[in-house]
């Protein structure tokens, strides 16, 4: 038998022996909480915590007391928790225990993000979702799925424990999850006739507005994926019975999300960002929106991470170098993989004759670290700086008014993972270290 069926094998002995039988225990223990709540449910491999905000906000907005868990924590009224580190879904004893306290705390409905992982180990076993929705499904966990229609198929787990589905009918997937559940579906989208389709999308360098039924909206998140969060909104708070002008009112000047399009002011005119963006499609969708309203050059800090989808890797390099002008491949949580070994799986999908490499240490002098940003407009350089805080230096060294500076991959993150030791890391504090070194420069 091959190692991937295996591995396969166990995966499921283990969902099947240990991790079903746990969601039954704490289900039990805490007496089934959920029961008692209405579950929002969002999945999709990326927009997952931006939808789930969004939709937390606008049922505070419409007067509900409602929780949340998501990526970054849980939240019930003013209280944020910690759900450990790298969590998205917490293990079913954290998760029934939060339940259970948002009972108690009078919550009448909880938004929870939900990862394939945890649809697939039954975390949110003996949990009924009043809606769910979709954001995408792109390239990732394949580590873990080994094929994206397995990863589509754990997707769809979630639809079999929810009463009503909201899908997004621009997306590949959407022909196999509709084919697999028997569930009321609602449908959103930009590019096929649907039940909430965008039309008239403009975008510029201060708002992104767009049509939908009769509705018209506008919002200061001037990125283009945000029609589609939006959209998932609007679709999942309406089927709730909220009224669309509650949703108008709310995107106006977009939800903060911590470490997603998170703006880090400065004084050097540069235009400084944190993003989670870690999969292809994310860098995609975030970097094709910055670089149209980028009118320098647009500088991308970035990795992946190790012991997980290698695949993924060449074509997060290849989106990089065909978007930006400048990339700093660099460290992510490396867990037990060489940084060097991941850095080239990266490198590897850079065309090499429409590209350039450059040594950070020929950099010395102001007129070279000019030069190389001038060249850099019309031909897209990248280094590869093993250190992270190293490559937020090179990056902020670089950087000249009018550019744009994006680091990807930790977003909210306080710790990165090298080897088997957790170190504490803030995106922030490296700009801010970033920031000071070119002053003393």
């Amino acid at each position: 038998m091959p190692i991937t069926s295996i591995k396969s094998f166990i995966q499921k002995s283990k969902n099947f022996l240990i991790h079903q039988p746990k969601g039954l225990f704490y289900n039990l223990k805490y007496g089934y909480p959920t029961k008692k709540l209405t579950l929002i449910g969002i999945t999709g491999t990326d927009g997952k915590t931006t939808t789930c905000t969004l939709i937390y906000e606008i049922l505070k907005e419409a007067g509900y007391k409602v929780g949340m868990i998501n990526t970054i924590g849980a939240r019930i009224g003013d209280k944020e928790y910690n759900t450990g580190l790298h969590t998205t879904s917490p293990d079913p004893a954290k998760l029934q225990d939060l339940f259970s306290q948002m009972v108690k705390a009078g919550m009448t409905h909880v938004v929870c993000e939900v990862t394939s992982h945890a649809l697939d180990q039954h975390r949110f076993f003996g949990c009924n979702f009043k809606i769910s929705a979709i954001t995408n499904i792109s390239h990732e966990h394949l580590d873990y799925h080994k094929t994206m229609e397995n990863y589509i198929a754990s997707k769809v787990k979630l639809f079999e424990q929810s009463q009503q589905a909201v899908l997004n009918i621009d997306d590949e997937s959407y022909k196999q999850i509709k084919a697999s559940i028997n569930i009321p579906i609602t449908t959103y989208g930009v590019k096929k006739a649907c039940d909430y389709q965008a039309k008239e999308i403009k975008l510029n360098d201060k708002s992104l507005k767009f049509k939908v039924n009769k509705l018209s909206l506008e919002t200061d998140s001037n990125y283009s994926y945000q029609v589609y969060n939006i959209l998932t909104a609007l679709a999942v708070t309406e089927k709730l019975g909220i009224d669309p002008k509650i949703v108008e009112k709310v995107i106006k000047n977009f939800p903060a999300t911590k470490g997603r399009r998170e703006e880090f002011s400065n004084d050097l005119k540069i235009k400084t960002i944190i993003d989670f963006a870690h999969t292809p499609a994310a860098l995609k969708s975030t970097l094709s929106s910055l670089k149209e309203n980028t009118k320098g050059n647009l500088i991308v800090i970035f990795g992946a991470t190790g012991g997980r989808d290698v695949s993924k890797r060449p074509l997060m390099g290849k989106i990089v170098s065909e978007i930006a002008n400048i990339a700093i491949i660099t460290s992510d949580d490396t867990r037990n993989e060489k940084i060097e070994d991941i850095n080239k799986d990266i490198i590897s999908g850079i065309d090499q004759k429409n590209a350039r490499f450059l040594d950070p240490e020929k950099l010395e002098t102001n007129s070279q670290i000019l030069n190389a940003s001038k060249e850099s407009k019309n031909n897209f350089t990248y280094f590869n700086i093993p250190n992270r805080q190293d490559a937020f230096n090179l990056a902020i060294k670089l950087a000249q008014p009018g550019d744009t500076v994006i680091a990807c991959g930790k977003g909210h993150e306080t710790t990165i993972l090298l080897g088997n030791t957790e170190y504490p890391w803030s995106e922030s504090e490296a700009y801010r270290t970033a920031f000071r070194f070119k002053k003393i420069k």
